[in-house]
């Protein structure tokens, strides 16, 4: 298995594990019976909600991508990044069907663990790097959370990119 194929693999596995059975403090007895229950109940939403936001980027069809949008963002949610800035479901939609338009057939994936904190998230993602998306892209994303769970606003960083 190639390295690329064993970290995409990994980080599809960490999507899915809940944040505090990565921390060196996972399954430390607690004085309070199921004291950690709605850590993990959020700890697991902010993972679904990343791997929601992955999939917004990657889904080509725009109804999809628009129920995507509003189950991943707050109504007046907002996205920024040295190229792009959107504000609102609508807006989040048209800028990431103007990002697919310029960038077809790369897809987002998740490339590290998901880190939270206090209404907060980081993530790294990559694109490309492969036959049909030869230009490989990778960025770190942060993140901040509404009362509902879904992102408020998400900077975005882009890592790596093609030299101009």
């Amino acid at each position: 298995m190639r390295r690329r194929d064993v970290l995409q693999y990994a980080a599809l596995a960490l999507v899915a594990m809940p944040l505090e059975d990565m921390s060196p403090f996972a399954g430390a007895a607690s004085d309070t019976p199921n004291a950690n229950l709605p850590r993990r109940k959020e700890m697991s939403n902010i993972n679904e909600r990343v791997a929601s936001y992955l999939a917004v980027w990657n889904e080509r069809d725009p109804v999809r991508r628009r129920e995507l949008v509003a189950k991943t963002w707050a109504e007046n949610g907002r996205y920024i990044d040295a190229h792009r800035n959107a504000d609102g479901h609508a807006s989040i939609d048209g800028m990431i069907e103007t990002a697919q338009r310029q960038f077809p057939g790369y897809h987002l994936r998740l490339v590290s663990g998901i880190e939270a904190h206090n209404g907060y998230v980081r993530f790294r993602w990559a694109a490309g790097g492969t036959e049909g998306a030869p230009l490989y892209l990778g960025g770190t994303d942060f993140a901040s959370t509404a009362s509902d769970g879904r992102f408020q606003s998400v900077v975005g960083f882009v890592d790596a990119a093609p030299a101009r």
